[in-house]
C-alpha cells in the first residue's frame, strides 16, 4: 500500500482541468493500490539507476462526461521506493496531451516536462546522498 501525495504541479493541473471533487477521491482511493505491473491503462516512462523512484503514466476515465480511459485523462505519477509513496503529479486531458499521433509541438512539451522532471528527481536523490 503506498502513502499518498499529490505535488504542487497536480494541484495547478487538477484546477486547469476542473477535476472534480468526485474524481478527485476517486484517485485517493485508487492511488495507494497501484501496483508496479504495467498494463494497457499503466505504463512505466522512467526507473532510476537506484532504484530509488519510478515514474509512470496512466489512463483515467472522466466519469463527469461518461469519458472511458481512450478519452478521460492522463496522470502522471511517481513512485518513491524507499518511502513506499506515490506522488500524484500532472493531469492532463487526454486531447492536450503530446503522443506520438500528436503534432510535434505537443509531442515536445510532454518530452520536456518529463526530462525536468528527470532532472527534478535525479537531483533530490543526489542532494540525499550528500
Amino acid at each position: 500500500m503506498w502513502q499518498y501525495n499529490e505535488t504542487a504541479e497536480f494541484i495547478i493541473s487538477a484546477e486547469r482541468v476542473g477535476l472534480s471533487d468526485k474524481t478527485r477521491e476517486a484517485l485517493k482511493s485508487w492511488a495507494p493500490s497501484i501496483r508496479r505491473t504495467p498494463t494497457p491503462a499503466n505504463k512505466i516512462l522512467f526507473r532510476s539507476q537506484s532504484n530509488s523512484f519510478e515514474i509512470w503514466a496512466a489512463r483515467i476515465p472522466n466519469p463527469e462526461v461518461n469519458k472511458g480511459k481512450s478519452g478521460g485523462f492522463r496522470l502522471l505519477y511517481i513512485l518513491n521506493l524507499k518511502e513506499s509513496s506515490i506522488y500524484l503529479d500532472k493531469i492532463e486531458f487526454r486531447a492536450d496531451k503530446g503522443s506520438k499521433n500528436e503534432h510535434p509541438k505537443d509531442q515536445q512539451k510532454a518530452t520536456e516536462y518529463l526530462v525536468y522532471l528527470k532532472g527534478k528527481l535525479m537531483k533530490e536523490i543526489d542532494d540525499i546522498k550528500k
